[in-house]
């Protein structure tokens, strides 16, 4: 079943690759005729439209040749339109006094035909689709809205879908994402109904957007590959440079960076082929954001002034508040002290001007990161309020049970239009059956066959079950984890500022005590950091841990000079805990490590992570001066880390002798 499923697949891919390569052939095959009438005219302006996501230099000599043809009533609306796509070409390439020139010459010859509701309809889409561009969102949100007005049955479904696709576009540079969600299905609504595979590419891509902005990284990378499915099944370029920058974003932000440079690279090559300059201006940015979190600040500074200078050529200024907010970042990170309060100071100034909340919190945020390097505890305190002020305003919490409800109903309009189908089959398959009453053995083999669909319809219903109780466990941790962090961990951090500020104060009498809230603050902050950390689902497995443990490892013993050997069993790495046994382990490692730091004296430190059948061994042995167990007088430490081994269902053993060092035995089951 599957080799035929797989074969069915291949030919209808084949047949569009086909399909489309002939019909770009038919066209240029009307064009060498060089007639100069109608059919030459409308091929023509065809074949621009069809290169439009290959070939931008083609595309736009194509619409040229269509404004140069003779003046005839006839060629009028083919002109008109040729006009409207080379505004579209121009704006995409950042040549703006051309865009606007062109609208106009379309503008005037649509006048002499004020009643072509399809005319107007591509002037309105063209017009939004160029001011969203440039930033002008409330602009476009009118234009595309005179295009809604139209009459849907005129300008097609399929037009009327796009329409929806440019407006979540809008809403989404808005940060209005309960719109932009709505705009979304409504046009795959449509979209699915006609199996418009162009505007399926498109509302895949808008809707990967959508649940990207809010997180949910597994739905964002499913609707983005859909997308670059269609993308080159169509042979659209331009659309699958677009989708493979969109996906380098899911993995710069899953830490995936080199992963992300790549897709990142490739679509930005594609783009300078194609010669798009706000898309190029806008890999550059990424590029540069994926930079920082690989460390490599020059490259990342680098990459961010160009950006700023393709986009500004471009005449796009939506991504002003994102570049100079992280360029300002990178500056401060090496140490152009100058220049970074400038870009951050613009970057806060351009974001609440043009309303973009979502970058204002990143603005906000590097700020507030300047501040505190540069010991102003006061200004940084005010960025931070700021900081979760427009955090709050955008309710990302909200935003996902909006969508959660939005999917729902999707699904439940969808199972109605299944259902009076299926009603429509069982009333055909009645009268079939009055028919052939005599064929006993067709009526015996359909109903085994609903048996055994049943049977599996039930068993899928389980599953699907029992996925979404464990989605809603996964989702529950991520909330706690985030509330944590973002309640909790901007409370702390505010009451961090605060003493450090203090600090910073003459008054000798209350240096002590601010040093004590400042010292058990900065403590509370690291045990609330591996609170969150153990909690996350996406930590789950040992390979994590073992990764969190040796970071810990060289954070606590290599300012001591201790050298240290780290043994782990081989395939261990791929060993689930359970969050409980994870975060005991974990503490019991890092109690072991804080005492040989700070009591054993120790030249040296073994550490063995085994795997024996269903049971995990940890080791930690010392060269230190040891101890004598009984004459030492059980504290916190050694008492809380034999609680947590009974707490794992295994057991400790710790071995210890003055001057002979000290060894920490603990043997627990996997599961």
């Amino acid at each position: 079943m599957k080799k035929i499923l797989c074969f069915l697949i291949l030919i209808g891919f084949f047949t569009d690759v086909f399909s489309q390569t002939q019909l770009l052939d038919s066209l240029q095959g009307i064009i060498s005729k060089n007639q100069q009438d109608t059919l030459h005219i409308k091929a023509l302006l065809n074949l621009g439209i069809n290169l439009e996501r290959s070939d931008l230099k083609r595309s736009t000599e194509n619409y040229w040749a269509v404004l140069n043809m003779k003046e005839e009533p006839a060629f009028q609306k083919f002109k008109a339109s040729a006009a409207i796509r080379l505004a579209g070409n121009y704006s995409a390439t950042g040549r703006l006094d051309s865009v606007d020139f062109y609208f106009e010459k379309a503008e005037k010859l649509i006048n002499a035909n004020l009643n072509d509701q399809k005319m107007a309809y591509a002037l309105y889409n063209g017009r939004g689709i160029h001011l969203n561009r440039i930033g002008k969102f409330e602009a476009a949100l009118s234009a595309y809205n005179k295009a809604i007005a139209l009459d849907h049955q005129v300008i097609g479904l399929d037009n009327v879908a796009g329409l929806y696709i440019n407006l979540s576009n809008v809403y989404k540079q808005m940060d209005d994402q309960k719109s932009n969600f709505e705009a979304s299905y409504k046009a795959l609504e449509i979209f699915e109904k006609t199996q418009n595979k162009t505007g399926l590419a498109f509302v895949y891509n808008s809707l990967g957007t959508a649940h990207y902005h809010i997180k949910n990284y597994d739905e964002s990378e499913k609707y983005f590959l859909k997308s670059l499915d269609f993308r080159q099944l169509l042979g659209d370029k331009r659309g699958e440079s677009m989708v493979l920058g969109n996906l380098g974003n899911i993995f710069m932000d899953t830490e995936q960076h080199q992963k992300a440079k790549e897709y990142f690279t490739s679509a930005l090559e594609m783009q300078e082929e194609l010669g798009l300059k706000e898309m190029v201006g806008i890999q550059l940015y990424n590029l540069g954001r994926n930079y920082i979190g690989m460390e490599e600040y020059q490259l990342a500074l680098e990459h961010f002034q160009r950006a700023r200078k393709v986009l500004k050529e471009a005449g796009v200024s939506t991504y002003d508040a994102k570049v100079l907010a992280d360029l300002g970042k990178v500056q401060r990170i090496l140490s152009q002290e100058s220049e970074a309060y400038q870009s951050l100071k613009l970057a806060t100034q351009t974001a609440t001007h043009q309303k973009q909340y979502s970058e204002a919190v990143t603005a906000f945020k590097n700020l507030k990161e300047y501040y505190q390097s540069q010991g102003k505890f006061q200004e940084a305190l005010e960025a931070q309020s700021k900081e979760y002020a427009y955090r709050d305003s955008i309710g990302i919490g909200t935003l996902q049970t909006q969508l959660k409800e939005l999917e729902s109903k999707y699904a439940l309009d969808l199972k109605e239009n299944e259902i009076s189908l299926l009603i429509a089959e069982k009333e055909l398959d009645k009268l079939e059956l009055a028919k052939r009453k005599a064929n006993q053995n067709l009526i015996i083999a359909v109903f085994f066959f609903l048996i055994l669909l049943a049977g599996i319809l039930v068993n899928k219903y389980r599953v699907v079950g029992r996925t979404k109780r464990l989605l809603e466990v996964e989702k529950l941790r991520n909330s706690i984890a985030r509330d944590l962090h973002d309640d909790l961990g901007s409370t702390l951090s505010s009451i961090h500022i605060l003493s450090q500020m203090a600090l910073h104060k003459e008054d000798a009498a209350n240096k002590v005590l601010f040093s004590k809230i400042n010292s058990q603050t900065a403590n509370m902050m690291d045990k609330l950091s591996d609170i969150v950390w153990s909690i996350h689902p996406n930590n789950d497995n040992l390979e994590q841990l073992l990764s969190k443990m040796q970071e810990f490892a060289a954070e606590i013993l290599e300012p001591k000079g201790i050298t240290y050997q780290f043994e782990v069993a081989e395939g261990a790495e791929y060993v689930k805990l359970d969050l409980e046994k994870r975060r005991n382990l974990f503490l019991i490692f890092k109690e072991a490590l804080n005492n040989t730091a700070k009591y054993a004296e120790s030249k040296h430190l073994e550490i063995k992570l085994s795997i024996e059948g269903n049971m995990l061994g940890l080791l930690i042995k010392d060269d230190g001066k040891g101890f004598d167990p009984q004459q030492i007088k059980k504290g916190n430490g050694l008492f809380n880390m034999q609680q947590r081994a009974s707490m794992m269902g295994g057991s400790m053993t710790i071995e210890s002798l003055p001057q002979k060092g000290t060894s920490i035995q603990l043997s627990a089951p996997i599961t």
